[in-house]
């Protein structure tokens, strides 16, 4: 099954098409959350949702358990869960976004990433 995937850069979401251009359906957003504004309360039936926290601190609801996510650290959720987030802080959070189908048992992409100094 050809693949796509995504390079999140600074607070740019760049997609990587594969060779044969066909879709894999995927979500990749980046976000400023403002001072107290929550998301609504959210779910995707077949499809996971992964939020990395880039800048401040996010409060996150899962299956109604909250706990704070810090810059540098990710909350991954499954498929049919809800879940909700919001910015309780006087300060921006900045986040980046991911939802996409969970690919079916025993198939899975690797990627390698190789960084040279010039």
């Amino acid at each position: 099954m050809p693949q796509h995937a995504f390079i999140i850069a600074g607070d740019q979401v760049l997609h990587v098409a594969n060779p044969a251009g066909a879709a894999f359906p995927y979500q990749a957003t980046s976000q400023v959350l403002l001072p107290q504004v929550q998301v609504d309360p959210q779910r995707h039936e077949s499809a996971e949702t992964v939020i990395v926290v880039a800048q401040g601190t996010l409060e996150m609801m899962v299956n109604g358990a909250a706990a704070l996510v810090g810059a540098g650290s990710h909350v991954r959720v499954p498929p049919g869960v809800w879940f909700a987030y919001r910015n309780p802080s006087d300060f921006p959070v900045r986040l980046l976004s991911r939802t996409a189908p969970v690919p079916p048992s025993g198939r899975h992409c690797r990627v390698t990433v190789q960084l040279t100094a010039a």
